[in-house]
């Protein structure tokens, strides 16, 4: 195999992860907000139906409900979710949600608009999709070398 069918190879693992993390990533985000919408509808439906001096005790168990609900959802998708973010995702995620959370303040503080703050969070998204798509291209890249100096050798 030579230098550039390996280099070849490496591009093609890193476009194709690139674009399949982007298109199920968004497939599996929207699912978690259709599912987590029902919940809150559900949720809200509860609580409107029953009568209107709801005791606190009534509203925190609503509120507990919806939550249980909500994070049974997030775990149903955990290992979909730890399998697309390989192998680089992980140990970027502290510094995502450093960003996150600081321009999430920008947000609350005006510095920002919500469509600013949106339209940021899709770049950090992709970027952190190619960053992780570079990184395993990068493993393919050098396994395939180190296999191809192991297959001279012998």
């Amino acid at each position: 195999m030579t230098n550039k069918k390996i280099f070849a190879i490496a591009l093609s693992v890193t476009i194709i992860h690139f674009v399949l993390t982007s298109v199920i990533g968004h497939y599996i985000a929207v699912q978690i907000g259709t599912q987590m919408g029902q919940v809150v509808a559900s949720g809200l439906t509860d609580a409107t139906e029953q009568s209107p001096q709801n005791s606190e005790k009534k509203t925190t168990e609503l509120y507990q409900g919806m939550k249980n609900r909500s994070e049974d959802i997030i775990e149903n998708w955990r290992m979909p979710l730890l399998l697309l973010s390989l192998p680089s995702k992980p140990l970027l995620n502290p510094f995502l949600k450093e960003i996150r959370k600081n321009q999430l303040n920008r947000v609350i503080s005006k510095e920002i608009s919500k469509e600013q703050f949106y339209t940021r969070g899709r770049m950090l998204d992709y970027s952190t999709n190619f960053v992780n798509s570079l990184s395993l291209g990068l493993l393919v890249y050098l396994i395939l070398r180190i296999l191809k100096r192991y297959q001279m050798q012998t």
